[in-house]
Formats: structure tokens, sequence, C-alpha cells
């Protein structure tokens, strides 16, 4: 079992530093985190316990994003050379691994949640026979960059030939390894001889040895960062990937709540320093500022335009949630989707059967059973029963939906008499299986 991993993060990043950017290359945040971060959490996820990260170039600010973010299982090497080919910088990390097999990333790459785990379990075994196992998508035009992508000749797979400029190729390198002590000294000869060495350097000496090979992840996102484009464009294809696994996506309700939502995001992930929870304090407000009105007026139907508000907030968290290697925490109750549909729904339910003293107690017991979700007493409560319902995902993705509910709800609202309405939120917000998984 592989239990350690090398991500190289020296670089100087010289084309981001063209466009102005006052950080190092890893530290870019796509998709709401920083490069390395997501680098490093897929290698936990895969089961790699102790990660060598190599610093050069502004290393002081990589330790220190480390150290502040509490991310553990990390220690550094220092790649002084880090103006040169980035072979030195896996070379430098030598000391700090033990006489074991170890995973090889690079730090500017994006990757799907489940593409490490992937690979380690089709490339593991090929260490028997091979010193390096390198992962490779044959799905040559779905490369956003092709001509900086490393290009590679497979046979019969083994890996014959690699480089940025052979050519004719029939894969790509994605910038993951798996490898075995036994690179170390050949990188050691070839920097010994030329004062410089590259990882395309050794790999082409295992190639020669017929000790190289691929484990194909074509199907699998991936993609290189480099440039303010290419960051638009990952963020773009985490989004596209994650909804694209999920059928859910496609039901029209669910689709449509998405489709401005995902705009949404991308467009503030442009914006790398956004705050978002500015952002979810402002609808907070103007949902608050809406009840207030409808309640004011004792117009329960115009409570569809607050609830709207936080089903979009609702499918905006969904997706950056998603695009996460880590799940978002939210500790704000206040700023929550249960207490947003809460006082969505509020003149509604308060209406129910036509007196406060009947639509009160509904509220309350919302209230109640919110709070003690999100406190996680309700989560110990479900845990003590054997037998839960098994509603079908199909249908608690799509018509236990939350934009379903609100397009069903937006119609009701004009047709039920005005003492049933209330009902309706209750019954859903008590028995929904969103209300338990926000996540999915």
């Amino acid at each position: 079992m592989i239990k350690q991993g090398v991500i190289l993060a020296s670089g100087l990043g010289s084309r981001l530093n063209s466009e102005g950017r006052n950080e190092p290359k890893p530290l870019m945040p796509v998709g709401g985190m920083a490069l390395i971060e997501r680098v490093i959490t897929l290698m936990q996820s895969a089961g790699i316990e102790k990660i060598v990260v190599v610093v050069g170039y502004r290393g002081d600010q990589i330790r220190e994003y480390i150290a502040k973010n509490n991310i553990q299982g990390v220690v550094f090497a220092e790649n002084t050379e880090y103006n040169k080919k980035n072979g030195i910088s896996l070379l430098r990390a030598k000391d700090c691994l033990d006489d074991e097999p170890f995973m090889l990333s690079m730090s500017d790459h994006i990757f799907s949640n489940d593409f490490f785990a992937d690979f380690l379990a089709k490339a593991e075994p090929s260490l028997e026979k091979y010193d390096v196992v390198l992962s490779v998508d044959r799905n040559i035009e779905g490369v956003f960059d092709l001509d900086d992508a490393t290009k590679v000749v497979t046979e019969n797979g083994e890996i014959t030939t690699i480089g940025k400029e052979i050519p004719s190729y029939d894969a790509v390198d994605t910038g993951l390894f798996l490898c075995k002590p036994a690179v170390f000294p050949k990188l050691q000869e070839i920097y010994d001889t030329k004062g410089d060495v590259s990882i395309s350097d050794v790999m082409g000496m295992e190639a020669l040895d017929k000790k190289f090979a691929c484990a194909e992840m074509t199907g699998h996102l991936w993609q290189d960062v480099d440039t303010p484009s290419m960051k638009n464009e990952a963020e773009e294809r985490l989004i596209d990937n994650c909804l694209g696994k999920n059928r859910s996506s496609f039901f029209f309700s669910n689709r449509f709540f998405l489709k401005i939502a995902k705009e949404t995001v991308l467009h503030f992930f442009k914006n790398e320093h956004f705050d978002w929870d500015f952002f979810h304090t402002a609808f907070f407000v103007v949902s608050l500022i809406i009840t207030a009105v409808v309640l004011f007026k004792d117009l329960p139907q115009l409570s569809v335009l607050p609830l709207f508000f936080t089903t979009f907030l609702f499918y905006i968290d969904k997706i950056r949630n998603n695009v996460r290697t880590v799940p978002l925490k939210n500790d704000n109750f206040l700023l929550s989707w249960k207490f947003g549909f809460i006082l969505s729904v509020l003149p509604a339910v308060l209406s129910a059967c036509g007196t406060v003293f009947v639509g009160l107690p509904l509220v309350v017991a919302m209230f109640a059973v919110a709070l003690a979700k999100h406190l996680g007493f309700l989560d110990f409560l479900l845990r003590q029963r054997e037998e839960l319902p098994d509603v079908p995902a199909t249908v608690s993705n799509t018509f236990l939906a939350p934009s379903f509910f609100w397009m069903a709800y937006t119609v009701l609202i004009f047709v039920l008499p005005e003492w049933l309405i209330g009902f309706v939120p209750f019954a859903y917000f008590i028995f929904s299986p969103f209300f338990y998984d926000e996540r999915n």
C-alpha cells in the first residue's frame, strides 16, 4: 500500500507571474481551493499519510498557507535551484522519503475527486515489474492546451517515448506518477553530468530500460493550470464533471436552477477573493425584508420570492461543495438552507387553518427540528433507528428536490385554499431527504 507522496511546488510559474500575481502558482484558488490544497487532500483521500511538498520560489508563502489552514501530514523539502528543471525538485525530496514507492504529483494540476484513488488501484500492481507508472489520457482532443502538454507513446501497457516535442504520440501525461526509489540514482546521474535534470529526462531512461508503464485514466477529469484562461476552463470543467455524474442534474427543475447557479458561481470564481459570507448574508437580508413585507401585507403568495432566493442559494452551495475535495462547513445556522427555507415559507405556514394558533406550532416544530439537526441531535436519534424509509434516489433527487418543490409550491399557493397551503412546506421540510443530505 502506497503511504507516501511528493508534490512539486517550487517552480516560478512565469506565465502567471506575467499577469501580475503576488503569490506562487500552487496557491492559485481554483474552484474555491488553492491548487496545492486540492492535491494534498486528494492524496490523503487515496490513503497517502506522509506528503513531501518541495518548495522553492516564494516557498515561505506556501508554508504559511499550509500552517494557517492546519493541513496535517505535510513535510517540506527545499529546492534553491527552482529556476532550473523540475527533476531537481524531485531529487530534493529523496531525504524526506522512506525507501518505499511513492506517489508523485505536480502542484499545478486539477483532478476529479476520484482520480487519485482510481489511479492507485490501477497502477500499484504494475510496480511489481516496473519502476514508474504514469497516468495517461488518450482523449487527446480534450486537452485544453495541447502544445504545452507532455506527450507519450505507449505499446502493450509500456511507455516507450515521452516528451513535449515528439511528433507522433497516442496519449498525454496527466501529471500523476507512482515511482520506486530506483528513480533517484538516475536523477542524480543526469544532474551530476549536466547540472540540471527534468522529470521527462529520467522517465526517458526508464522507458529505454523498459521499466516505465502507463495506467489509462481516459474519462477522468484532469487539467494543467498555468494561466488565468486555463483556470477559468478548469473551473468550468470541475462543475460540468460533478453535474454530469449526477443524472438528477438533467431533471428539468434541477437543470433550471443549476444553470443559473453555475453561471453565477463561475462569475464569482473569477474574483479569487470573493466574500461568500457577505453573499450569503446579503441573500439572508433580502429574504428577511421580503418576508417582513409579505407578513405585513398579509400576502402569503409572495413567499415564493424569498423561497426562490433560498433555493437558488441552495444550488450555488451545492455546486461549490461538489467541486471541492473537502466539503464546506456552515456553522452559521442563520445562513443555512434550513433556516432560509423556514424564513421564506413563514407567512404561508403561519396562515395554516386560517389561525396563528395552528400555524405557530408548525413553525416552532420546523425550527426545533432544524436546530436539532444543526446541533447534531437529530443525527444521533436517526442512528438509533435500525430501519429508515428507503426513498429511491430517482425520487429524492428529482421530485423531492428543492427546485421541484419551489415550482410546485409556486403553483399550489395560487390554487389551494390559504388555510391549507401552510401544511405543504411543513410536510416537505420535515420529511424531505434533502434535509438530511444537502450535499447530494
